[in-house]
């Protein structure tokens, strides 16, 4: 039966399985992930991806590319002794796009008149175990299923239901949350490349950075400053300007500091500018990293190897954080001089306020040649595009396929958004008045790899404002990591890289979410020893459990069951395979009976200071003291559990 109907809040609804994902929850400290994603391969020799993870839920979603696989796969990871709990994954037949997962939980309001015999015994019959009374619902409990519970929730729920005992009941369900920061800016609707519902002519939803998702984790920083290296900025623009956002402008062109547009034809830089940080303000356009800094480098049309090496090393002492050029040499072939190469991996290097490097990228190139053609035999070369420190950007379209015109090759990082033949164009500032590409202060033609670049230099924006201790090595491999492999018919991709879209079109969602760290999966190390020792009157007793994994210590948590009449009288001690020794509880609860109890680093950061980061391997003691005559008691078990 693929399809449930239950009642939720009083409405009916139906739940269908969707055919090709399910999810899983390890066990605390079970297998990661990736080691269930591999056994799992392994056993089914199925085609599986690891899509989401849920760090409050602890669910792990996958899907499998044959749908006829799914049931062998999740029967593979029900017989894993360090799976708790593999579900479906479900729709609402009643809402369009929707996927829910259930959690393990079920909420249970049982009719007044229920007896307590009653309610246990349909606890019984279907392994459900009580978490908690519900005090905001009369007769309503929280309860889990067991290794007894027989059937999934929702068919737990379907049978209930209908007993006469049951008044609600109720799958606990995990719902896709709906981001909500939409930008207000008036031509916000037109820029498909950040948020592409496919409504418009020309457009295949989904074919966009995920921009809306990405800016619940951030916006940018007036911290982060993104530097653009082109032929001129109108900087009286209003979507790039605002408090704060111009820094160190400069013009290497007329040699000022005044890098507003001069030539006729100056008019590249602000188009680029727009699509990497304009300004969220409720007119016009917004850039995907509206809240960082600007860098305006105005250059000449003329590249020596000097004036190139002067350009990066202004930025580099600016403090540049981004680097993004939509530029190259002209001639089809011209290799980079030592001294360029060498000031291009020196910025990428050694660059930023903290030194961590500068994340440089270049345009890829709009000729349909190879970045590298030597490596192919024909004499094209995208010198900059090609230097071993940089980002090679190439160009997506508003179907999510490649831009006919993209160079391509093995030197390829990623591509991004962009225009097309027979797509959409993108809509970004352009210089105002009568020049630049359109009448308007706006245009809706902008494109080529010219436009991906300063796409993705925004990207890198957003996700150094998370985490400004990033490296540019780092950034750069979370942008790669976390794209989307599209068109995968045609793209050739081998060892996840393909060399028309690189690895894949940019995510946004997807690369703030793993700089925010939060699809991180900790690795836990879970002991417990049954000890069954006694507590000596005025004396102690002392139990030790050995760890072999070698690592170094994050998070600690010690959990203790002690029997005893007098819980003032004990103090208990921690001692590390290196004989630190911290006091976890020192005569406390005069009176009361038995210690039950977790202590925790993350909630006791002072106590358990002294053992944060040292290695793990060894063997810990827990050592407790009896400190004053006549109660005595036994230390029943105890355990830890070390994050590393």
């Amino acid at each position: 039966m693929d399809t449930i109907k239950l009642k939720r809040g009083g409405r009916e609804v139906t739940f269908a399985k969707v055919q090709d994902k399910f999810a899983v929850r390890m066990k605390k400290g079970g297998a990661t992930s990736a080691n269930l994603l591999d056994a799992c391969r392994t056993v089914t020799e199925c085609d599986i991806e690891h899509l989401d993870f849920s760090p409050i839920l602890k669910l792990n979603t996958f899907s499998v590319l044959d749908p006829a696989s799914l049931d062998g796969a999740m029967n593979t990871l029900r017989a894993n002794t360090k799976t708790e709990f593999v579900s479906h994954v479900y729709s609402l037949k009643e809402s369009h796009n929707s996927e829910v997962i259930p959690t393990g939980k079920m909420i249970i309001q049982f009719k007044p008149d229920a007896t307590k015999e009653e309610r246990e015994k349909i606890l019984e019959e279907f392994g459900l175990q009580i978490i908690i009374d519900l005090d905001f619902l009369s007769n309503g409990y929280s309860v889990k299923l067991t290794s007894e519970s027989k059937e999934n929730p929702l068919k737990i729920a379907e049978k209930l239901q209908e007993r006469k005992e049951i008044d609600t009941i109720e799958p606990d369900m995990a719902f896709k949350m709906k981001f909500l920061h939409k930008p207000v800016d008036t031509l916000y609707e037109d820029q498909w490349h950040l948020n592409n519902t496919g409504e418009l002519v020309g457009c295949t939803k989904g074919a966009d950075v995920k921009a809306e998702a990405a800016w619940d984790y951030a916006r940018g920083s007036r911290d982060i400053i993104i530097c653009l290296m082109d032929d001129g900025f109108d900087l009286s623009h209003p979507d790039l300007s605002g408090p704060g956002k111009i820094v160190a402008p400069r013009d290497f062109a007329a040699n000022d500091y005044d890098p507003n547009p001069f030539l006729e034809d100056d008019d590249h830089g602000t188009s680029c500018a727009g699509v990497a940080l304009a300004e969220e303000n409720g007119i016009g356009v917004v850039g995907l990293a509206p809240k960082c800094a600007f860098m305006p480098i105005r250059m000449n049309n003329m590249l020596s190897d000097l004036y190139v090496v002067s350009m990066f090393q202004y930025a580099m002492n600016n403090n540049a954080d981004i680097i993004s050029c939509s530029w190259g040499y002209a001639d089809d072939y011209v290799p980079l001089s030592t001294a360029v190469d060498a000031i291009i991996h020196q910025v990428a290097s050694e660059g930023r306020k903290n030194k961590k490097g500068c994340v440089i990228l270049f345009a890829a190139g709009n000729d349909n040649v190879p970045i590298d053609g030597e490596k192919k035999g024909t004499e094209y070369l995208c010198a900059f595009a090609a230097h071993r420190d940089v980002m090679a950007v190439g160009a997506s379209n508003s179907y999510d396929r490649r831009s006919s015109y993209s160079n391509y090759g093995p030197e390829l990082s990623v591509c991004a958004p962009s225009n097309s033949l027979s797509g959409r164009g993108i809509v970004t500032t352009d210089r105002r008045g009568g020049l630049g590409y359109d009448l308007e202060d706006y245009t809706y033609t902008f494109g080529g790899t010219s436009s991906a670049t300063p796409l993705v230099a925004g990207l890198a924006g957003l996700i150094l404002s998370i985490d400004p201790k990033l490296t540019s090595a780092e950034v750069k491999r979370i942008v790669m990591e976390t794209a989307d492999k599209i068109d995968l018919e045609n793209g050739r991709y081998v060892n996840g890289h393909s060399p028309l879209y690189g690895h894949g079109r940019i995510n946004a969602y997807n690369a703030v979410k793993r700089a925010s760290k939060e699809d991180e999966i900790p690795n836990v190390v879970s002991l417990e020893h049954q000890a069954n020792k006694p507590i000596p009157d005025q004396g102690s007793v002392e139990d030790a459990i050995e760890v072999s994994k070698d690592a170094a210590v994050k998070g600690l948590e010690i959990k203790v069951n002690i029997k005893h009449t007098w819980i003032g009288d004990l103090r208990l001690i921690l001692k590390s395979p290196q004989g630190i020794e911290i006091v976890l509880q020192d005569r406390a609860g005069w009176n009361a009976h038995d210690i039950v109890k977790s202590f925790r680093s993350s909630n006791e950061s002072a106590i358990f200071a002294p053992v944060i980061g040292v290695p793990m391997k060894g063997s810990w003691l827990l050592r407790v003291q009896d400190t004053a005559a006549e109660d005595v008691g036994t230390l029943v078990n105890w355990g830890l559990s070390i994050t590393y």
